[in-house]
């Protein structure tokens, strides 16, 4: 909802759009109102309309003039020029009157349609022409004085009487009357009888009404959805239905408050019924309220500090904005302060962890001043304040060099800008990874033949507890040990022209150290793998099959490991089993307690009696307190890490799991996970998630096991 205090700042007004008939959605009638230089802070839905035409159904001021109205009273919201609001009946009777003879308007800007036989008025805000289609006589007249307001007469002079039989045009700037030829008798007589150069007064005035200040209403709308506040009491008529609602409160000081609710949504909101929304809006201070158009019509929009753009803050049950008849806006008046008050920032990394050397420009993406205009230049101060060691620096533009090592606050000022931004900087990393930029792939080690053409574009990246450091490759120590090749302080890694070397390359940023094993041999290692030739794991599957610990599968193209595929918790338990040097035939003699033991395949079930025995793999439990292996099912990350973690042993440490989604690591995994971890043997993903409930792929199990291995 949105509250409107009357202020000289804003005022509620009424909005078409373009024409009284037809629809447009809110978004399409708050823009027609910037293109014609209005500006908005919120708006609304309003009322019933015909969803034929789009016409509302009830009465509309505009400006204080009537732009449409209907032949009966209904109870609307009005706005002073003071943006006081009140409710109350509102039933304009509008009379034509040549200065001898008047009669009755039926209606002004509503849709003649044959057989109503009495005078309807038409305005060019009704649209391009009158929509009719029977004979009629039409009265197209020119205003020369006075208004269509309440209270008030307008005087026209006629321009033209005809007769014609369908749609008439509608002259900008004139009025038009349309009367069918067969109508009213008195009508008819009155219509027939006027001449060009004739003098017609078209005065309106409010009946059976409580209040004598209409006449002041700047901007009103009716609606046939009926008073549901009546002076702090409920008077809604009954409504067992929950739906989206429109509605809007009038508080005792004129306040107002437009109010919405979403429904028909499962899952998030089934709307409420009318005495609902009446008791809320009581709530909030209301003690008249009317209810608007609801249902998929409800809508309401807003800008926000920091913007310039309309946004629709509710879900519209229809999933998208209904086209409606019309709405109430909060038009802006203000002008251009030129006063700073919200910052948009833009272009900085989320994260705010940076090692010590690293730089960066807080990124300011736009200014906002105090009316909500976009500032295309301001002036704004920048001060630092370091904790702990750390001596970082910002400079007038907002330019940070961070040294040291410690919390920092940098804090922006100006105007009424008072924003801070939180850093931490450190110095000292706990550990660092290295990563190909070719594919962005985590490197332990370089396993090559030789090859003078060689190099490698490696970029190092600093983690303090598991956070990641921001920085550059520049900011590390980058050297190589033994005859290798070289590489440079940009991370780049150019191979030696000599084979059978082996060394090393090594990385330092503060007192933490990384190391690259590299080994160049005069062949490729052997890979005895067909689909494994290119794979980012070909190395150490190829080094995990001389080891005996994996084997493959034998096709008609050869020796297949089928990297990619999901590894079944059988098939796990072997190569744990192969890992661990186990004999698994030493224990063919042990039972195996599964409920579902018959399912495990006769090569694995030795595997399997060992890791159960020894403690390494337990089972599944059931809802009936049996157990299961469930052989042919892929192993989930969690279980694969715990059972790694068991090999590590009771003498590691568990380092606490501070991944994103921590939460969703099961508490059984938490400890398995957290030795890996203490081991460097796993790591999360580049977005801090371990996604311990995902399956493995047989590559991503070799690996893990190689990792624990060189541990």
């Amino acid at each position: 909802y949105i509250e409107y205090t009357p202020n000289s700042d804003a005022k509620p007004i009424v909005a078409n759009g373009t024409s009284i008939w037809g629809t447009r959605t809110l978004s399409s009638a708050e823009q027609t109102l910037i293109d014609s230089g209005t500006r908005t802070i919120g708006g609304i839905n309003a009322d019933y309309f015909s969803f034929q035409t789009g016409i509302p159904m009830g009465n509309v001021i505009i400006d204080g003039e009537i732009v449409s109205a209907v032949n009966e009273g209904q109870e609307a919201v009005a706005f002073k020029s003071d943006g006081s609001a009140f409710i109350d009946w509102l039933e304009i009777v509008t009379t034509l009157s040549n200065g001898e003879t008047s009669v009755g308007v039926e209606c002004i800007n509503k849709w003649y349609q044959a057989g109503f036989g009495s005078i309807f008025m038409f305005t060019d805000d009704f649209g391009a022409s009158t929509h009719t289609s029977s004979n009629c006589y039409f009265v197209v007249c020119t205003p020369v004085s006075g208004k269509l307001a309440i209270d008030d007469a307008l005087f026209m002079t006629v321009d033209d009487v005809s007769v014609y039989n369908g749609n008439l045009a509608i002259p900008e700037g004139k009025i038009v009357l349309a009367l069918e030829t067969d109508g009213i008798d008195e009508c008819v007589a009155f219509v027939s009888s006027l001449n060009p150069g004739d003098t017609l007064s078209v005065g309106n005035c409010v009946v059976n009404n409580s209040r004598s200040d209409w006449a002041e209403a700047d901007q009103a709308i009716s609606s046939t959805g009926g008073r549901i506040l009546r002076g702090g009491e409920n008077c809604a008529v009954s409504d067992y239905q929950a739906a989206p609602r429109t509605a809007v409160g009038v508080k005792e000081d004129g306040s107002s408050v437009f109010y919405t609710i979403d429904g028909r949504q499962s899952g998030y909101s089934y709307g409420a019924q009318i005495g609902t929304v009446a008791e809320r809006l009581k709530e909030l201070g209301c003690i008249d309220a009317i209810n608007l158009d609801g249902g998929g019509s409800t809508t309401i929009g807003a800008v926000f500090p920091g913007s310039e753009e309309f946004l629709i803050m509710n879900s519209p049950s229809d999933g998208y904005q209904r086209s409606v008849a019309n709405f109430l806006f909060i038009r802006d008046d203000r002008t251009r302060t030129d006063i700073p008050w919200v910052v948009n920032f833009g272009g900085e990394n989320e994260n705010h962890n940076y090692l010590s050397g690293a730089s960066v420009n807080i990124g300011i993406e736009s200014v906002y001043d105090t009316a909500y205009f976009n500032m295309d230049s301001y002036s704004l101060d920048f001060n630092i304040e370091n904790g702990g060691s750390s001596t970082s620096t910002v400079d007038s533009n907002g330019y940070i060099e961070f040294s040291g090592e410690g919390h920092i606050t940098v804090t922006i000022t100006g105007g009424e800008v008072y924003e801070t931004r939180e850093y931490e900087v450190y110095e000292n990393p706990s550990e660092i990874k290295i990563y190909n930029e070719d594919d962005w792939r985590e490197i332990d080690s370089i396993y090559t033949e030789a090859n003078e053409e060689l190099q490698l574009n490696l970029s190092a990246l600093a983690y303090v507890n598991g956070v990641e450091l921001i920085c550059s490759d520049r900011l590390y120590s980058w050297s190589t040990e033994g005859d290798i090749g070289t590489v440079n302080d940009e991370g780049i890694f150019t191979l030696a022209d000599s084979a059978n070397k082996t060394g090393k390359i090594i990385i330092t940023a503060g007192n933490c150290t990384k190391e690259i094993p590299v080994t160049i041999a005069d062949y490729p290692r052997f890979n005895p793998f067909s689909d494994t030739s290119g794979h980012w794991a070909e190395s150490t599957i190829s080094k995990m099959s001389e080891s005996g610990i994996i084997n493959g599968v034998e096709t008609e193209n050869g020796l297949y490991f089928y990297p990619d595929n999901y590894i079944t918790r059988a098939e796990f338990a072997s190569i744990v089993c192969k890992f661990m040097g186990i004999d698994a035939d030493e224990y063919a003699d042990e039972p195996l307690i599964f409920a579902d033991s018959g399912d495990i395949q006769a090569w694995a079930q030795n595997y399997v009696k060992a890791m159960y025995d020894i403690g390494i793999i337990n089972g599944r439990a059931n809802d009936d307190g049996s157990v299961s292996f469930a052989p042919n099912e892929q192993i989930t990350r969690a279980e694969a890490m715990t059972i790694l973690g068991r090999c590590a042993g009771d003498s590691v440490t568990a380092s606490e799991c501070n991944f994103a989604d921590a939460a969703d690591i099961p508490d059984w995994a938490a400890d398995g996970i957290g030795k890996l971890l203490t081991l460097g043997a796993v790591s999360g993903y580049e977005d801090n998630t371990i996604l311990p409930n995902n399956s493995v792929k047989r590559a991503e199990a070799v690996v893990m096991i190689s990792k624990l291995s060189e541990q």
